[in-house]
Formats: C-alpha cells, sequence, structure tokens
C-alpha cells in the first residue's frame, strides 16, 4: 500500500483525552449512539474554544494504543474497509476512526487511519496489545450501498390518500378548478414527501435502459422556448387545457454513445435474468398450528406459478411542465415538473399472501367434502425432512440492538396444492393488507426537476453526456463515513450528484405549431433541494459539501464552476422515510456539470480544491 492509504497526514492529535467514564462508554455497545461523540467529547467541543473539534458533532477522538516496542508503521499492500469510491480512510461509525503513532514512542507523530485498517496491520506486525481496538474493529458493520425510501412504497401511499379522499388528484393532468391553481409545486422551501398531498419526489436510480425513449411534453405556457413564452403564471392548469392552450410536443431519448452502450449491455442482462426468473414456480408453506407440539394436520405447501415479466424497457411518458421556475442561471432555466410513468416501473406485480391461503383452505374444505382428504392423509405426496419458515410478522422481544426471531419448524408430511390466484398488477387491488378492491392509474405521477437552455448553448449536451459517464458511486449512498483528504474529520458518504434521468431533445423544433421555432432540450433529474449559503453551515456540514468535490476529484473529474449556487442541500437524507427527514441532518449535492471535464493536471486541481476550501472557510481559510 501506499504510505497516504494506511496514513493519511500528519495532523495534532485531538486534544479531548478518554477518561475512564468515557472509556466505558463506548465500552458498553449497547449504551451508544456510535454516529454521536460520548458526552464527555461532545461537551469539550461544544464549550472549549482551544479544542481542535471546537463546534463540531463529527471528529476522530480515539487513538489506537501503541506497543513502545511496536514498529514503525510502513508502506504496506494492506487495505481496510472501503465504500464503492475505493476511499482509503472508511469507518461504519465514529468510533471507528482512530488517530495513532506511526512511531510508537513519538508522541506527536500521529496519523488518521481507521480500525480496520489498523487490525490487519497490527495483527501482520503480530502487535496485540490494543485488545479492545481488535475486538472493536471485528465488530465493524461492512460498507453497503444504502437504497433510498422506495418510490413505489411512497407512491402507494399517495394512492391511500387518494382513495380515502383525502385529495382528489392522481396528477397535474386530471386536477379540478380549486386544486389547478397550486399545481405548480413551489420548490424555494424544503419539501416533505408525501405528507401533505404532494407529488412524491423521485429519487431512485433509473437505468439507462429503463428510461422512456419518447416523451410527451405538455407546456402550456410555452416554456419550452425559454425567454418568449406565456408569462401569465396565474391561471389554473385546467382553465388553459380546457380554453385547448395546452401545447404537446414529442421529445425522444438522446444518449451518448457511452450511454447507448451501456443501456444496451444492461437491457440485454435483464431479458436474460427475466427469462429464467419468470420460469421458476414458487412455494408457500401454510403451517398447520401457529402452537409448539406434535399435530396431526399436515403442512400445506401452495404452488404459485412464476411471476410475471418485469419491464426491461418503456416505450413513452408524459412530462408536465408548468411555472414559475425554481431556478435559473446564465445559460438554462429549472423547473420543477410533473413526471407519468408506467406504474410497473416501480411496482411489481404481487401475488397476495391472504388470497393464496384462502384458496388453499378452500381447496382443502372441498377435498374434505368430497371425502378425498382421509386418502390424501394416508399417502401424503410430499414427505420433506424438516421445512423452516419465518413467520411474516417477526416476533420481536428485545429492543435494539439485540432482537430475538421465532422460526417455525415442521418434520412430516406434507400436501401440495396448486392455487388458483393468479398474480394481481401493480393498478390491481384484492382488499386485503388495508387496502380497498379496484384499481387505480395505471401510470403514476413523480416529480423532478427539468433544466431547459438558451439557443445556441452546449452546455446541457455536455453535461447530459457527463452524466453517462460518471461511476456508479457518483449516484450511490453509502453506510459510513469517509475521511477525505485535505479534510481530517469523519463526513457521510451520499450520493454525490443528483440522479439522471434522461436527456431528451424535440423531434419537430415547431411541431406542427405557430410557436417560436427554438425549443429547448430537457435534462431530466432528481430535485436536491436549493443551494447552500456558506455563512449559515455549521462546520460539519461545509466540510461535508467540500468533501464533495474532493471525491469529485479523487474520482479523476474537474467541476469547472464551483460555486456555492452549485451545492444544494435538502432537510434529511434520501435513504430515510419522508416522515423522519425533518428530525434528521442536511444532505448536500453537487450539480451543475456542463464546464466538467475529466482531470489531466494537479495545478487545475489544486486550485479549484482552494476555491472550495476558501468559499467554504475552512482548513487556511477558516475564520
Amino acid at each position: 500500500m501506499s504510505l497516504s492509504s494506511i496514513l493519511l497526514d500528519t495532523v495534532e492529535p485531538f486534544h479531548c483525552s478518554l477518561d475512564a467514564t468515557s472509556r466505558a462508554e463506548y465500552a458498553d455497545f449497547s449504551a451508544i449512539d456510535p454516529h454521536k461523540l460520548p458526552k464527555s467529547v461532545q461537551d469539550q467541543c461544544d464549550n472549549d474554544t482551544h479544542c481542535v473539534g471546537y463546534g463540531k458533532n463529527r471528529i476522530i477522538f480515539r487513538h489506537w494504543p501503541r506497543d513502545p516496542k511496536g514498529q514503525a508503521i510502513k508502506p504496506s499492500p494492506l487495505r481496510g474497509k472501503e465504500a464503492g469510491n475505493g476511499l482509503d480512510l472508511w469507518g461504519a461509525t465514529l468510533y471507528d476512526f482512530y488517530h495513532v503513532r506511526r512511531l510508537p514512542n513519538v508522541p506527536n507523530y500521529i496519523t488518521n487511519s481507521t480500525g480496520s485498517r489498523l487490525a490487519k496491520w497490527m495483527r501482520q506486525a503480530g502487535e496485540l496489545t490494543a485488545k479492545d481496538e481488535l475486538y472493536w474493529a471485528d465488530k465493524e458493520e461492512d460498507p453497503k450501498e444504502i437504497p433510498v425510501a422506495d418510490i413505489g412504497e411512497l407512491i402507494s401511499c399517495f394512492d391511500t390518500r387518494v382513495r380515502l379522499g383525502i385529495f382528489n388528484q392522481y396528477s397535474f393532468a386530471n386536477e379540478n378548478a380549486e386544486g389547478a391553481a397550486t399545481a405548480s409545486v413551489q420548490l424555494n422551501e424544503p419539501m416533505q414527501v408525501c405528507e401533505t398531498g404532494e407529488t412524491p419526489v423521485l429519487q431512485q436510480r433509473i437505468p439507462l435502459h429503463l428510461l422512456p425513449k419518447k416523451l410527451h411534453v405538455h407546456d402550456p405556457w410555452n416554456k419550452l422556448s425559454i425567454h418568449k413564452g406565456d408569462t401569465d403564471h396565474q391561471t389554473p392548469w385546467l382553465s388553459k387545457v380546457a380554453n385547448r392552450q395546452d401545447i404537446v410536443r414529442t421529445y425522444s431519448l438522446s444518449l451518448g454513445p457511452e450511454g447507448k452502450e451501456a443501456a444496451l449491455k444492461a437491457q440485454k442482462l435483464d431479458e436474460i435474468e427475466e427469462d429464467a426468473a419468470t420460469k421458476e414456480e414458487g412455494v408457500i408453506r401454510i403451517f398447520p398450528s401457529n402452537k409448539e407440539g406434535p399435530t396431526e394436520e399436515p403442512l400445506i405447501e401452495v404452488i404459485i406459478p412464476p411471476r410475471p415479466r418485469r419491464r426491461t424497457q418503456v416505450e413513452e411518458a408524459h412530462l408536465y411542465l408548468s411555472p414559475p421556475a425554481v431556478g435559473s442561471g446564465n445559460h438554462s432555466v429549472v423547473y420543477s415538473v410533473e413526471w407519468e410513468l408506467p406504474r410497473d416501473l416501480f411496482i411489481d406485480a404481487s401475488l397476495c399472501r391472504a388470497c393464496v391461503e384462502l384458496d388453499a383452505r378452500q381447496q382443502i374444505q372441498k377435498l374434505k367434502d368430497d371425502g378425498k382428504w382421509e386418502a390424501l392423509l394416508n399417502n401424503p405426496r410430499g414427505k420433506p425432512e424438516e421445512t423452516e419458515e419465518e413467520h411474516s410478522k417477526e416476533e420481536i422481544f428485545t429492543v435494539e440492538p439485540a432482537r430475538v426471531v421465532r422460526v417455525a419448524s415442521y418434520s412430516g408430511p406434507a400436501l401440495r396444492v396448486r392455487t388458483n390466484v393468479k398474480w394481481r398488477a401493480p393498478w390491481e387491488l384484492c382488499g386485503h393488507c388495508g387496502s380497498v378492491s379496484g384499481t387505480v392509474p395505471r401510470t403514476a405521477s413523480v416529480l423532478v426537476v427539468a433544466k431547459l437552455s438558451i439557443e445556441h448553448d452546449l452546455h446541457l449536451a455536455r453535461e447530459a453526456n457527463n452524466y453517462q459517464s460518471f461511476p456508479d458511486h457518483f449516484f450511490q449512498h453509502w453506510n459510513g463515513y469517509n475521511v477525505m483528504p485535505p479534510l481530517h474529520d469523519p463526513v457521510p458518504v451520499g450520493a454525490l450528484c443528483p440522479q439522471f434521468y434522461g436527456y431528451y431533445t424535440p423531434d419537430d423544433p415547431t411541431d406542427g405549431t405557430s410557436h417560436p421555432n427554438y425549443l429547448s432540450p430537457i435534462l431530466l433529474l432528481e430535485y436536491c433541494g436549493r443551494e447552500i449559503d456558506p455563512d449559515e453551515l455549521c462546520k460539519d456540514d461545509k466540510q461535508e459539501c467540500a468533501s464533495l468535490v474532493f471525491r469529485f476529484h479523487h474520482a479523476g473529474w474537474l467541476h469547472e464552476s464551483f460555486a456555492a449556487r452549485n451545492i444544494l442541500w435538502q432537510q434529511g437524507k434520501p435513504t430515510e422515510w419522508p416522515i423522519q427527514r425533518p428530525y434528521s441532518t442536511k444532505s448536500f449535492r453537487l450539480i451543475d456539470f456542463g464546464r466538467s471535464r475529466k482531470l489531466d493536471s494537479s495545478l487545475t486541481r489544486a486550485s479549484e480544491e482552494d476555491t472550495a476550501l476558501r468559499l467554504l472557510h475552512l482548513l487556511h481559510h477558516a475564520d
């Protein structure tokens, strides 16, 4: 390993030493929140202006004890645990980062490292004196990608509220006159998704091959012509449409060569997987009793048909564009838009277990009524040696962090029946699980942003190509923290940029209308909040913002337009459910990649990093 892969930099050690009480705090796993500092450390950070971590909630506060006779830590090929971005210093919690002496007998020659890396090095060197730290490192959670709040669940929540009459529309196109006046969702303030009747915000990644090939854009205000559109923003959407003022234009997905190749490859893999998955029958087991002990009733194994195929492509979708703009720049204008997509893109077909069990019991009752049940009991068709299945509802006896889940185990004969229940499409409801029977629309509406460009400007096309070239980890949320050079404190490992939902160009600039010839292309992106004000950010948030551009550089990219307007913040994390976000921390994203390019010079990198540090008042630019 290179020297920096085990030892990041020589730093001043944190002055808050752990006394016996603080050490006991993190020795007792169940008594701590590993994502918060120990109370004694946090108190000093809050109150002692001379403390290195003053004003912060995320610092490295643990010290890895060294054997005075131990070896110097030298370059080694050993690496610790890493998130998808491949950065050297990753820890699952704040307790997984350490200051460590590179030379055991030199007190001030200290560097930053992680428990997983140090544990490997110490074991290789035979230095096993730090037993508590080694034990903690062995218990550390592995890096993993964290999914965002499931948009399918948020859509189902929206549907339930519609059916209950809490609000009465599924999309802009179906709003009544009273509701249409507020059709444009104002994004200048943080949104609470699906809590006040708003359309769910799409934050999940959509693979390139599942982006719609055609987009029917509804633009009653003619905003696609940029500066020549209708300035009457008071007329409700429904009134515009009723007066035949809706302008519908057709756009086509435009991917670059790299994007097309990736999309084609992903679609072929999807089709192969679907071919295999849709040939396999499944089994649902109905246990004879919920009580322990012998029973005279057999296990019922219900054979269920293969699931329907999932989508491997989307032919078309609708986009509803309305004022006012939620952002603008020298080259572009950004609008909040509703995107209407096939419902089965987000929600899979389902087979209701309640319906399957009811059907199985009806079949069994018919066998009993026909006098065939006893004969089947004497000659069961299946005799599994032992069957185990976890209950659909967990019985949890202990609060976190430990829990006990009861598992049903059965030994004996089994009878098989084949269900008559069919898989239900996402728009079909059976009435179980708290829903009412019936249907919902075959489409679902989600909120995204549409970025438009002025005529003759090439930034939008370049930005779209850059999005298609970015590595996957730019779009992923991971657990844990990174220490991102030249910073010395842990920062969360969230997505670096918005999700990319396609770049679309008009099929016909005039589309048979008398409107201006120029129609802007459309770049669809995830909504990520509003621009930061550096003066209103705490030190932790400033470091997280700076880490975005440092991560961008680490991956080999130069932003070329780093400014406060190109960092967005929102309350809470996309991986949290909307109801949790008001009580969570801020999350940040880097945007506007129209000038970005592959990094080719350390000088330009250093200049941009200094710009970031100056903007955010960090390190040598600190106030």
